[in-house]
């Protein structure tokens, strides 16, 4: 049997599910909001985007590479890029500190970290061996490679170990977008993701670390046949990082690339005119679009992917169907929410409007926290029944919402399927109601304790209903 400890499990894919009558797992694509920055400043610009978010217990943080691309025929260059940083106290509304640390324009009221960086993706490392002055970590992709980068306050930055060879997995275009780093806490070790080439196809490989320099490349991540980078479909991000409320699960927002080439559709797509001037550089600056699907892990290789589109370019007029639009930022925020009792959604953010006119866009984005997917029943009852499972817990609590006609409830069976005395669906209280946290009971009894440690498994029978997540509260 799996073994779920108190941890919690989302139903992002079929992990824990051994059959579906009348159900299906349900992506539930995000919500748009508000323009959360606009890169209009004359160190940001047109191709500003690779944005990290994170909250550091005190202070909510965006990280972002800025690039002011050419439209036309002009040389491609990464000395004009910057690292810069803007700083919230909600996660919401974001300001841009006055660092001083590297004049523009001889002038030093601005918010660049450093010069020179394609792309800087760090975190708050939550390895307990962390030392004070390295308590923030990251990428910085230089021009001298990838380079390992410490910080104290996440404002001055240094590299680590010096004199260490920098890690180059000698695969064709590696690190050519945001390469993900993070202490694993399931894995207990320092992991990285980064994109490659694998038979044409951009791809993503990892690596391990002890100590954040000395890395040791792991391969690429596997998905099962049809899942995956496709030749229609390429993954050009990844995005990947522990999910902050189930640390065991690494999810991903991978921007998908794909170039149809030059179609009676790309001439019918938003913004001809910008769309033809970046063409002059390349075609397939004209006629690539990129969108975003979600991926996870349990084992950090092996993946699953969402069965549908998360982020979409959508019918919108503008802004979001250029080259490098829809890039889900990485990393995502648990934010105040003023819609729901529960008083919590996560947000997300995504760019908007890339490779046009002379700025860029972050657009904020909100779902439901572990709202990324579900398992869903429509009005006609639907049975879904889980593998066999032991777990340590008290209670079992579930995020769950319903219509006001639907219903769910809840079986416990030993792991041959026959049903627990005291625990089957005609003794479950029925659940209606949406909320993050319903304990489920049995004729007003919530403790299954009694069962902790051995072999059972859930039988769930639902009706107009979604269930995100389930976890055995101690």
């Amino acid at each position: 049997p799996l073994d779920l400890g108190s941890r919690r499990e989302l139903f992002m894919d079929d992990y824990l599910t051994a059959s579906m009558e009348n159900v299906q797992i349900l992506v539930h694509p995000p919500v748009r909001k508000e323009l959360a920055m606009k890169f209009n400043k004359p160190w940001e610009g047109s191709a500003t985007s690779y944005n990290t978010v994170f909250f550091d217990g005190e202070t909510y943080r965006m990280y972002y590479a800025t690039w002011q691309a050419p439209n036309k025929g002009e040389a491609l260059t990464k000395e004009i890029m910057s690292a810069c940083c803007a700083f919230s106290d909600d996660g919401i509304h974001w300001k841009r500190p006055n660092l001083g640390l590297n004049p523009y324009d001889n002038q030093d009221d601005n918010n660049i970290l450093f010069r020179r960086c394609y792309d800087f993706t760090p975190f708050l490392d939550t390895n307990p061996a962390a030392a004070p002055d390295a308590k923030f970590k990251g990428f910085a992709h230089l021009p001298r490679g990838l380079v390992p980068m410490q910080s104290a306050d996440g404002v001055q930055w240094e590299q680590m170990g010096k004199n260490q060879k920098l890690f180059h997995p000698g695969t064709l275009n590696a690190f050519d977008s945001q390469s993900n780093s993070f202490w694993s806490e399931s894995e207990q070790k320092y992991v990285l993701y980064y994109r490659v080439k694998h038979n044409g196809i951009r791809h993503v490989e990892r690596a391990v670390s002890d100590d954040y320099i000395h890395w040791v490349k792991d391969g690429l991540i596997e998905f099962p046949k049809g899942e995956g980078p496709q030749q229609q479909g390429q993954f050009y991000t990844n995005q990947i990082r522990p999910y902050y409320r189930a640390p065991h699960i690494y999810i991903g927002f991978p921007a998908r690339y794909t170039d149809h080439g030059q179609t009676v559709s790309r001439d019918l797509l938003p913004e001809l005119e910008e769309r033809n001037k970046r063409a002059q550089r390349h075609p397939r600056f004209g006629s690539v679009t990129t969108d975003s699907v979600y991926i996870l892990s349990r084992d950090g290789i092996h993946f699953r992917q969402s069965n549908d589109v998360y982020l979409a370019p959508g019918l919108k007029t503008k802004g979001n169907w250029s080259y490098g639009d829809n890039y889900i930022a990485s990393g995502m925020l648990e934010t105040t929410s003023v819609n729901s009792d529960e008083g919590r959604e996560i947000s997300i953010f995504a760019s908007e409007s890339r490779f046009t006119g002379t700025d860029t866009f972050c657009r904020r984005y909100v779902l439901r926290v572990d709202g990324f997917a579900s398992l869903h029943a429509k009005t006609k009852e639907g049975v879904v029944t889980t593998k066999p499972f032991v777990f340590q817990g008290k209670e079992l609590s579930l995020n769950v919402a319903t219509s006001a006609r639907g219903t769910v409830r809840v079986e416990i069976c030993a792991a041959n399927g026959e049903v627990v005395p005291g625990f089957s669906a005609n003794e479950c209280d029925v659940i209606y109601g949406d909320t993050l946290d319903r304990r489920v009971s049995w004729n007003g009894n919530r403790d299954v304790s009694s069962l902790a440690g051995r072999p059972v498994l859930l039988r769930f029978t639902m009706m107009e209903a979604d269930l995100y997540s389930l976890k055995f509260e101690l």
